[in-house]
Protein backbone atom coordinates (compact mmCIF):
# COMPACT_ATOMS: atom_id res chain seq x y z
CA UNK A 1 0.00 0.00 0.00
CA UNK A 2 0.99 3.34 -0.60
CA UNK A 3 -0.91 6.41 0.50
CA UNK A 4 -0.41 10.21 1.88
CA UNK A 5 -1.29 11.46 5.36
CA UNK A 6 -1.75 15.41 5.58
CA UNK A 7 -2.05 16.22 9.25
CA UNK A 8 -0.80 19.98 10.20
CA UNK A 9 2.13 20.74 12.17
CA UNK A 10 2.42 19.64 15.76
CA UNK A 11 -0.23 17.28 15.63
CA UNK A 12 1.84 13.88 15.57
CA UNK A 13 3.14 12.75 12.04
CA UNK A 14 6.55 11.83 13.40
CA UNK A 15 4.72 9.57 16.27
CA UNK A 16 2.52 8.05 14.12
CA UNK A 17 5.89 7.33 11.72
CA UNK A 18 7.50 6.02 15.17
CA UNK A 19 3.88 3.68 15.53
CA UNK A 20 3.73 2.30 12.31
CA UNK A 21 7.81 1.01 12.37
CA UNK A 22 6.75 -0.16 15.81
CA UNK A 23 3.46 -2.05 14.48
CA UNK A 24 5.29 -3.92 11.81
CA UNK A 25 8.35 -4.67 13.90
CA UNK A 26 6.19 -6.42 16.79
CA UNK A 27 4.26 -8.03 13.81
CA UNK A 28 7.40 -9.81 12.43
CA UNK A 29 10.03 -10.39 15.45
CA UNK A 30 13.27 -12.16 15.53
CA UNK A 31 13.48 -11.16 11.82
CA UNK A 32 16.27 -9.01 9.72
CA UNK A 33 14.08 -6.44 8.00
CA UNK A 34 15.24 -2.88 6.63
CA UNK A 35 12.94 0.24 6.88
CA UNK A 36 13.61 3.70 5.93
CA UNK A 37 12.58 7.25 6.75
CA UNK A 38 13.36 10.13 4.54
CA UNK A 39 12.96 13.60 5.19
CA UNK A 40 14.42 17.13 3.39
CA UNK A 41 17.03 17.90 5.48
CA UNK A 42 19.73 16.97 7.79
CA UNK A 43 18.68 18.70 11.12
CA UNK A 44 15.45 17.11 10.28
CA UNK A 45 16.73 13.57 10.24
CA UNK A 46 18.47 13.80 13.79
CA UNK A 47 15.63 14.47 15.24
CA UNK A 48 13.11 11.81 13.21
CA UNK A 49 15.62 9.60 14.50
CA UNK A 50 15.77 10.94 18.06
CA UNK A 51 12.29 10.38 18.13
CA UNK A 52 12.06 7.02 16.15
CA UNK A 53 14.78 5.52 18.40
CA UNK A 54 12.46 6.76 21.69
CA UNK A 55 9.86 5.41 21.21
CA UNK A 56 10.85 1.69 19.78
CA UNK A 57 13.37 1.75 22.71
CA UNK A 58 10.66 2.45 24.94
CA UNK A 59 8.61 -0.34 23.52
CA UNK A 60 11.27 -2.77 24.16
CA UNK A 61 12.45 -3.12 20.74
CA UNK A 62 16.26 -3.26 19.59
CA UNK A 63 16.74 -2.67 16.58
CA UNK A 64 20.01 -0.99 14.12
CA UNK A 65 20.00 2.28 13.12
CA UNK A 66 21.86 4.62 10.12
CA UNK A 67 21.78 7.94 8.68
CA UNK A 68 22.75 8.41 5.09
CA UNK A 69 23.56 11.39 4.75
CA UNK A 70 26.93 13.45 5.11
CA UNK A 71 25.86 15.20 8.96
CA UNK A 72 27.72 12.66 10.59
CA UNK A 73 26.31 11.14 14.26
CA UNK A 74 25.03 13.34 16.62
CA UNK A 75 23.24 13.46 20.45
CA UNK A 76 24.62 10.01 21.91
CA UNK A 77 24.18 11.42 25.27
CA UNK A 78 20.35 11.74 24.58
CA UNK A 79 20.00 8.42 23.43
CA UNK A 80 22.17 6.89 26.12
CA UNK A 81 19.44 8.23 28.38
CA UNK A 82 16.43 6.79 26.75
CA UNK A 83 18.19 3.76 26.67
CA UNK A 84 19.07 3.42 30.24
CA UNK A 85 15.53 4.47 31.43
CA UNK A 86 14.18 1.98 29.25
CA UNK A 87 16.43 -0.87 30.51
CA UNK A 88 14.46 0.44 34.10
CA UNK A 89 11.54 -0.13 32.88
CA UNK A 90 12.59 -3.78 32.52
CA UNK A 91 13.49 -4.16 28.63
CA UNK A 92 17.14 -5.09 27.59
CA UNK A 93 18.03 -2.93 25.18
CA UNK A 94 22.32 -3.11 24.95
CA UNK A 95 24.14 -0.40 23.78
CA UNK A 96 24.08 -0.22 19.91
CA UNK A 97 26.82 2.22 17.87
CA UNK A 98 24.22 4.55 15.54
CA UNK A 99 26.52 4.98 12.33
CA UNK A 100 26.16 7.38 9.62
CA UNK A 101 27.46 7.02 5.86
CA UNK A 102 27.31 7.64 2.14
CA UNK A 103 29.06 5.36 0.81
CA UNK A 104 27.70 1.97 -0.29
CA UNK A 105 30.47 0.09 1.16
CA UNK A 106 29.97 1.25 4.41
CA UNK A 107 25.68 0.88 3.74
CA UNK A 108 26.39 -2.72 2.64
CA UNK A 109 28.71 -3.53 6.36
CA UNK A 110 25.60 -2.07 8.38
CA UNK A 111 22.98 -4.09 6.60
CA UNK A 112 25.38 -7.27 6.76
CA UNK A 113 25.60 -6.73 10.32
CA UNK A 114 21.89 -6.49 11.04
CA UNK A 115 20.93 -9.34 9.51
CA UNK A 116 23.79 -11.78 11.08
CA UNK A 117 22.19 -10.12 14.38
CA UNK A 118 18.96 -10.88 12.92
CA UNK A 119 18.01 -6.96 13.68
CA UNK A 120 15.71 -4.47 11.85
CA UNK A 121 17.60 -1.95 10.52
CA UNK A 122 16.65 1.79 10.27
CA UNK A 123 17.64 4.30 7.87
CA UNK A 124 17.52 7.77 8.31
CA UNK A 125 18.28 9.96 4.96
CA UNK A 126 18.34 12.70 3.41
CA UNK A 127 16.22 12.90 0.22
CA UNK A 128 19.41 14.04 -1.51
CA UNK A 129 21.08 10.62 -0.12
CA UNK A 130 18.34 8.19 -0.10
CA UNK A 131 19.36 6.48 -3.71
CA UNK A 132 22.44 5.12 -2.09
CA UNK A 133 21.06 2.49 -0.17
CA UNK A 134 18.81 1.03 -3.40
CA UNK A 135 22.76 -0.76 -4.24
CA UNK A 136 23.58 -2.01 -0.95
CA UNK A 137 20.51 -3.57 -0.96
CA UNK A 138 20.80 -4.98 -4.21
CA UNK A 139 24.24 -6.15 -3.29
CA UNK A 140 23.85 -7.15 0.38
CA UNK A 141 20.12 -8.34 1.35
CA UNK A 142 17.97 -10.72 -0.03
CA UNK A 143 14.78 -8.83 1.17
CA UNK A 144 12.86 -5.90 -0.30
CA UNK A 145 12.36 -2.85 2.01
CA UNK A 146 9.57 -3.24 4.44
CA UNK A 147 8.36 0.31 4.98
CA UNK A 148 9.32 3.77 3.67
CA UNK A 149 8.66 6.97 5.26
CA UNK A 150 9.02 9.83 3.66
CA UNK A 151 8.51 13.00 5.97
CA UNK A 152 7.73 16.68 4.48
CA UNK A 153 6.72 15.20 1.69
CA UNK A 154 6.05 17.57 -0.52
CA UNK A 155 9.28 18.50 -1.11
CA UNK A 156 9.08 15.29 -3.59
CA UNK A 157 7.64 17.24 -6.29
CA UNK A 158 11.16 18.96 -6.74
CA UNK A 159 12.39 17.85 -10.05
CA UNK A 160 15.91 16.61 -8.00
CA UNK A 161 14.07 14.63 -5.92
CA UNK A 162 11.26 13.57 -7.86
CA UNK A 163 13.53 10.39 -9.29
CA UNK A 164 13.69 9.00 -5.76
CA UNK A 165 10.63 7.63 -6.16
CA UNK A 166 12.04 4.72 -8.73
CA UNK A 167 14.76 4.45 -6.87
CA UNK A 168 13.62 3.37 -3.49
CA UNK A 169 10.41 1.25 -3.27
CA UNK A 170 8.27 -1.06 -0.94
CA UNK A 171 4.93 -2.14 -1.38
CA UNK A 172 4.70 0.01 1.48
CA UNK A 173 5.34 3.79 1.32
CA UNK A 174 3.74 6.50 2.97
CA UNK A 175 4.09 10.29 2.93
CA UNK A 176 3.94 12.73 5.27
CA UNK A 177 3.02 16.46 5.09
CA UNK A 178 1.27 19.13 6.47
CA UNK A 179 1.05 20.63 3.07
CA UNK A 180 0.43 19.02 -0.24
CA UNK A 181 1.82 20.39 -3.56
CA UNK A 182 0.35 19.60 -6.71
CA UNK A 183 0.35 20.24 -10.26
CA UNK A 184 -2.18 20.99 -12.90
CA UNK A 185 -1.65 17.27 -14.30
CA UNK A 186 -2.39 14.63 -12.50
CA UNK A 187 0.14 12.70 -14.34
CA UNK A 188 2.87 15.10 -13.25
CA UNK A 189 5.19 15.38 -10.16
CA UNK A 190 2.49 16.60 -7.99
CA UNK A 191 0.91 15.19 -4.92
CA UNK A 192 -2.34 14.19 -6.83
CA UNK A 193 -0.50 11.63 -8.72
CA UNK A 194 -2.49 8.77 -7.41
CA UNK A 195 0.23 6.51 -9.15
CA UNK A 196 3.43 8.01 -7.58
CA UNK A 197 1.85 8.54 -4.22
CA UNK A 198 -1.42 6.79 -3.90
CA UNK A 199 -4.51 8.35 -2.12
CA UNK A 200 -4.80 10.65 0.31
CA UNK A 201 -5.55 7.86 3.62
CA UNK A 202 -5.86 10.66 6.43
CA UNK A 203 -5.96 14.45 6.37
CA UNK A 204 -6.87 16.48 9.49
CA UNK A 205 -7.65 20.22 8.19
CA UNK A 206 -6.14 22.89 9.97
CA UNK A 207 -9.39 24.51 11.05
CA UNK A 208 -10.02 20.77 12.66
CA UNK A 209 -7.10 20.74 14.76
CA UNK A 210 -7.94 23.88 16.22
CA UNK A 211 -11.56 22.60 16.96
CA UNK A 212 -9.97 19.64 18.74
CA UNK A 213 -7.50 21.43 20.39
CA UNK A 214 -4.41 19.96 18.36
CA UNK A 215 -3.16 23.45 17.61
CA UNK A 216 -3.03 26.85 19.16
CA UNK A 217 -5.47 29.49 17.01
CA UNK A 218 -3.59 32.18 14.72
CA UNK A 219 -3.73 35.96 16.21
CA UNK A 220 -2.63 39.17 14.20
CA UNK A 221 -0.51 41.47 15.31
CA UNK A 222 1.31 44.75 13.55
CA UNK A 223 4.44 45.70 14.61
CA UNK A 224 4.79 49.72 14.71
CA UNK A 225 8.43 50.74 13.94
CA UNK A 226 8.82 54.24 13.31
CA UNK A 227 10.14 56.08 10.46
CA UNK A 228 9.95 52.60 7.99
CA UNK A 229 7.84 53.40 4.89
CA UNK A 230 9.55 51.65 2.07
CA UNK A 231 12.40 49.65 1.12
CA UNK A 232 15.04 51.76 1.41
CA UNK A 233 13.95 52.53 4.93
CA UNK A 234 13.64 48.58 5.59
CA UNK A 235 16.75 47.87 4.46
CA UNK A 236 18.18 50.63 7.01
CA UNK A 237 15.86 49.81 10.32
CA UNK A 238 15.79 46.01 10.22
CA UNK A 239 17.79 44.96 13.16
CA UNK A 240 15.31 47.79 14.48
CA UNK A 241 12.04 46.72 13.14
CA UNK A 242 13.76 42.76 14.54
CA UNK A 243 14.06 44.45 18.14
CA UNK A 244 10.74 46.68 18.18
CA UNK A 245 9.14 43.19 16.81
CA UNK A 246 10.28 41.10 20.24
CA UNK A 247 9.98 44.07 22.44
CA UNK A 248 6.15 44.83 20.98
CA UNK A 249 5.34 40.97 21.70
CA UNK A 250 6.58 40.93 24.86
CA UNK A 251 4.24 43.50 26.07
CA UNK A 252 1.25 41.49 24.44
CA UNK A 253 2.15 38.57 26.31
CA UNK A 254 0.20 37.44 29.30
CA UNK A 255 1.34 34.36 31.04
CA UNK A 256 4.33 33.55 28.56
CA UNK A 257 8.00 34.42 28.19
CA UNK A 258 8.48 35.90 24.23
CA UNK A 259 9.47 32.93 21.87
CA UNK A 260 9.83 34.59 18.00
CA UNK A 261 10.95 32.82 15.21
CA UNK A 262 11.69 35.16 12.44
CA UNK A 263 11.90 34.22 8.60
CA UNK A 264 14.61 36.43 7.22
CA UNK A 265 15.34 37.14 3.30
CA UNK A 266 19.09 36.03 3.48
CA UNK A 267 21.98 35.88 4.96
CA UNK A 268 22.59 39.31 5.15
CA UNK A 269 19.73 39.92 7.47
CA UNK A 270 20.98 37.75 9.52
CA UNK A 271 24.61 38.87 9.64
CA UNK A 272 23.79 42.36 10.20
CA UNK A 273 21.12 42.22 12.91
CA UNK A 274 23.84 39.81 15.06
CA UNK A 275 26.73 42.65 14.36
CA UNK A 276 24.09 45.32 15.65
CA UNK A 277 23.26 47.42 18.75
CA UNK A 278 19.96 45.86 18.76
CA UNK A 279 21.33 42.32 19.15
CA UNK A 280 23.62 43.63 22.01
CA UNK A 281 20.67 45.45 23.62
CA UNK A 282 18.11 42.34 23.30
CA UNK A 283 21.42 40.17 24.63
CA UNK A 284 21.58 42.51 27.94
CA UNK A 285 18.06 41.58 28.53
CA UNK A 286 18.43 38.01 28.69
CA UNK A 287 17.12 37.23 25.31
CA UNK A 288 19.17 33.98 23.90
CA UNK A 289 19.77 34.53 20.39
CA UNK A 290 19.60 31.56 17.63
CA UNK A 291 20.62 31.96 14.24
CA UNK A 292 20.95 29.24 11.36
CA UNK A 293 22.16 29.21 7.74
CA UNK A 294 23.87 27.15 5.94
CA UNK A 295 26.51 30.13 4.83
CA UNK A 296 29.58 29.43 7.25
CA UNK A 297 29.70 33.14 8.30
CA UNK A 298 26.40 32.41 10.13
CA UNK A 299 26.66 28.97 10.56
CA UNK A 300 24.21 27.50 13.83
CA UNK A 301 24.81 30.48 16.08
CA UNK A 302 23.70 30.15 19.78
CA UNK A 303 24.03 34.15 21.10
CA UNK A 304 27.50 34.68 19.15
CA UNK A 305 28.69 31.51 19.51
CA UNK A 306 28.57 28.35 16.55
CA UNK A 307 28.42 24.95 17.29
CA UNK A 308 27.76 21.83 16.02
CA UNK A 309 24.00 20.82 14.54
CA UNK A 310 22.93 18.40 16.75
CA UNK A 311 24.23 21.15 19.58
CA UNK A 312 21.90 24.03 17.94
CA UNK A 313 18.83 21.44 17.85
CA UNK A 314 19.67 20.09 21.49
CA UNK A 315 20.10 23.97 23.20
CA UNK A 316 17.14 25.22 20.98
CA UNK A 317 14.74 22.54 22.13
CA UNK A 318 15.60 23.07 25.44
CA UNK A 319 15.72 26.52 25.59
CA UNK A 320 12.12 26.51 23.55
CA UNK A 321 10.71 24.41 26.23
CA UNK A 322 11.78 26.27 29.15
CA UNK A 323 9.14 28.89 30.43
CA UNK A 324 11.53 31.10 32.15
CA UNK A 325 14.03 31.88 28.72
CA UNK A 326 13.19 34.55 26.42
CA UNK A 327 14.04 33.23 22.81
CA UNK A 328 14.42 34.56 19.62
CA UNK A 329 15.67 32.85 16.44
CA UNK A 330 16.73 34.00 12.75
CA UNK A 331 16.53 31.67 10.05
CA UNK A 332 16.01 31.55 6.38
CA UNK A 333 14.21 28.27 5.60
CA UNK A 334 16.08 25.87 7.32
CA UNK A 335 13.81 25.45 10.56
CA UNK A 336 10.46 25.71 8.42
CA UNK A 337 9.92 22.19 8.25
CA UNK A 338 9.39 19.40 11.40
CA UNK A 339 11.86 20.84 14.04
CA UNK A 340 9.84 19.79 17.53
CA UNK A 341 10.10 23.02 19.40
CA UNK A 342 6.61 23.39 21.19
CA UNK A 343 7.60 27.01 22.98
CA UNK A 344 7.13 29.49 20.10
CA UNK A 345 4.60 32.38 20.57
CA UNK A 346 4.93 33.82 17.63
CA UNK A 347 6.23 33.77 13.70
CA UNK A 348 7.35 37.12 11.82
CA UNK A 349 7.60 36.47 8.50
CA UNK A 350 10.14 39.49 6.61
CA UNK A 351 9.67 37.92 3.16
CA UNK A 352 7.09 36.27 1.06
CA UNK A 353 5.47 33.41 1.74
CA UNK A 354 3.14 31.40 -0.41
CA UNK A 355 0.41 29.84 1.52
CA UNK A 356 2.23 26.17 2.03
CA UNK A 357 5.27 27.76 3.27
CA UNK A 358 3.11 30.03 5.38
CA UNK A 359 1.48 26.82 7.07
CA UNK A 360 5.15 25.31 7.54
CA UNK A 361 6.40 28.34 9.45
CA UNK A 362 2.81 29.40 11.25
CA UNK A 363 3.07 25.45 12.44
CA UNK A 364 6.29 26.32 14.54
CA UNK A 365 4.15 28.45 16.65
CA UNK A 366 0.73 26.54 17.01
CA UNK A 367 1.91 23.91 19.17
CA UNK A 368 0.12 23.61 22.09
CA UNK A 369 1.63 24.34 25.24
CA UNK A 370 2.82 21.49 27.17
CA UNK A 371 0.43 21.72 30.02
CA UNK A 372 -2.37 22.72 28.27
CA UNK A 373 -2.37 19.73 26.03
CA UNK A 374 -2.54 18.02 29.11
CA UNK A 375 -5.55 19.32 30.64
CA UNK A 376 -6.96 19.21 27.49
CA UNK A 377 -6.74 15.64 26.86
CA UNK A 378 -7.35 15.33 30.46
CA UNK A 379 -11.15 17.32 29.79
CA UNK A 380 -9.95 19.76 32.34
CA UNK A 381 -10.64 22.13 29.97
CA UNK A 382 -12.09 22.70 26.34
CA UNK A 383 -9.97 24.33 23.75
CA UNK A 384 -12.43 27.19 23.40
CA UNK A 385 -11.79 28.13 27.01
CA UNK A 386 -8.62 30.75 25.89
CA UNK A 387 -8.76 32.29 29.49
CA UNK A 388 -8.00 29.47 30.72
CA UNK A 389 -5.01 28.70 28.82
CA UNK A 390 -1.47 29.61 29.35
CA UNK A 391 -1.29 29.86 25.16
CA UNK A 392 -4.15 30.74 23.64
CA UNK A 393 -2.61 32.25 20.40
CA UNK A 394 0.15 32.26 18.03
CA UNK A 395 1.00 34.97 17.72
CA UNK A 396 1.88 36.47 13.28
CA UNK A 397 3.67 39.48 13.23
CA UNK A 398 3.97 42.15 10.48
CA UNK A 399 5.96 45.03 10.15
CA UNK A 400 4.21 48.53 9.02
CA UNK A 401 5.61 48.93 5.48
CA UNK A 402 3.03 50.84 4.10
CA UNK A 403 3.76 51.01 0.42
CA UNK A 404 2.14 47.95 -1.23
CA UNK A 405 -0.49 47.57 -3.38
CA UNK A 406 -4.14 46.24 -2.10
CA UNK A 407 -3.84 42.42 -3.11
CA UNK A 408 -0.92 42.03 -0.39
CA UNK A 409 -2.45 44.12 2.46
CA UNK A 410 -4.93 41.41 2.61
CA UNK A 411 -3.17 38.30 2.41
CA UNK A 412 -2.24 37.38 5.93
CA UNK A 413 -5.63 38.99 6.89
CA UNK A 414 -7.44 36.02 4.71
CA UNK A 415 -5.01 33.30 5.51
CA UNK A 416 -5.94 33.94 9.21
CA UNK A 417 -9.53 33.93 8.85
CA UNK A 418 -9.34 31.00 6.33
CA UNK A 419 -7.62 29.11 9.12
CA UNK A 420 -9.84 30.03 11.78
CA UNK A 421 -13.26 28.85 9.10
CA UNK A 422 -13.76 25.73 7.21
CA UNK A 423 -11.95 27.05 4.01
CA UNK A 424 -8.16 26.73 4.53
CA UNK A 425 -6.73 23.98 1.99
CA UNK A 426 -3.06 24.30 2.58
CA UNK A 427 -1.75 22.51 -0.94
CA UNK A 428 -0.72 24.70 -4.01
CA UNK A 429 0.46 23.82 -7.79
CA UNK A 430 3.67 23.84 -9.14
CA UNK A 431 3.93 26.81 -11.48
CA UNK A 432 6.81 25.45 -13.76
CA UNK A 433 9.26 22.95 -13.87
CA UNK A 434 12.28 24.98 -12.40
CA UNK A 435 10.33 27.01 -9.68
CA UNK A 436 8.00 25.62 -7.08
CA UNK A 437 5.30 27.64 -5.05
CA UNK A 438 6.80 28.11 -1.26
CA UNK A 439 9.47 25.69 -1.43
CA UNK A 440 13.05 26.21 -2.35
CA UNK A 441 14.70 24.57 -5.16
CA UNK A 442 18.13 23.87 -3.03
CA UNK A 443 18.45 22.07 -0.36
CA UNK A 444 20.86 24.39 1.22
CA UNK A 445 19.59 28.07 0.11
CA UNK A 446 20.11 30.28 2.45
CA UNK A 447 18.63 33.39 0.37
CA UNK A 448 20.86 34.88 -0.62
CA UNK A 449 20.04 35.12 -4.60
CA UNK A 450 18.60 38.47 -6.00
CA UNK A 451 14.84 37.35 -5.78
CA UNK A 452 14.50 36.79 -2.36
CA UNK A 453 16.40 39.90 -1.18
CA UNK A 454 13.48 41.61 -2.88
CA UNK A 455 10.99 43.26 -0.77
CA UNK A 456 8.36 41.53 0.36
CA UNK A 457 4.94 43.42 -0.56
CA UNK A 458 3.13 42.44 3.35
CA UNK A 459 1.39 46.33 3.56
CA UNK A 460 -0.45 47.61 6.40
CA UNK A 461 -3.33 44.57 6.99
CA UNK A 462 -4.95 46.97 10.04
CA UNK A 463 -7.38 48.30 7.27
CA UNK A 464 -10.52 46.80 8.68
CA UNK A 465 -8.88 45.70 12.27
CA UNK A 466 -9.79 48.49 15.26
CA UNK A 467 -6.24 47.93 16.85
CA UNK A 468 -2.52 46.77 15.81
CA UNK A 469 -3.67 43.62 17.74
CA UNK A 470 -6.17 41.82 16.63
CA UNK A 471 -9.41 42.79 18.39
CA UNK A 472 -9.68 40.37 21.56
CA UNK A 473 -13.77 39.81 20.50
CA UNK A 474 -12.80 38.49 16.78
CA UNK A 475 -9.64 36.01 17.87
CA UNK A 476 -12.04 34.49 20.50
CA UNK A 477 -14.67 33.66 18.29
CA UNK A 478 -15.36 30.01 17.89
CA UNK A 479 -15.69 29.22 14.43
CA UNK A 480 -19.60 29.28 13.56
CA UNK A 481 -19.58 32.72 15.46
CA UNK A 482 -16.74 33.93 13.35
CA UNK A 483 -18.53 32.65 10.29
CA UNK A 484 -21.76 34.47 10.99
CA UNK A 485 -19.86 37.78 11.97
CA UNK A 486 -18.48 38.23 8.73
CA UNK A 487 -20.82 37.07 6.68
CA UNK A 488 -23.18 39.55 8.38
CA UNK A 489 -25.70 36.53 9.66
Amino acid sequence: MIGIICMPTGTGKTYCQAAMLANDIIKNPDQFRMYVINAPRIMLSYQLLNEVYGFLTLAGIEARYMFVHSGGVTDEEDREKIRRSSNYSGNKIPYSEITSATSTVEISKMIENAKELNLPLIFVSTYHSAERIEPARRESADKTISMILNDEAHYLVQEQFHDILNTLTSDKCYFFTATRINTPSEQGRGMNNIDAYGEVLYEMLPREAIERGKMVRPRLHIIRTKNVYNTEDYERSICKIIKDTFEQHEAVLKNQKPKILVSVKGTGDMKKFLESNQYQTLRNNHVHIYAVASNDEVGNNINGEKVRRGEFLKRLKEDGTNPNKKLLVLHYDILAEGIDVTGFTGIMPLRSLKKSKFMQTYGRAARLDKEDRKRIDNKEITPHELDKMNKPYAYVMIPNIVHSNEDDKKYFTEIIEELRTYDFKPFENIVSSTMINGIPEIEELDGLNEITRRLPNYGVLVDNLEADIEAEKDANLEQIDWVKKHLGL
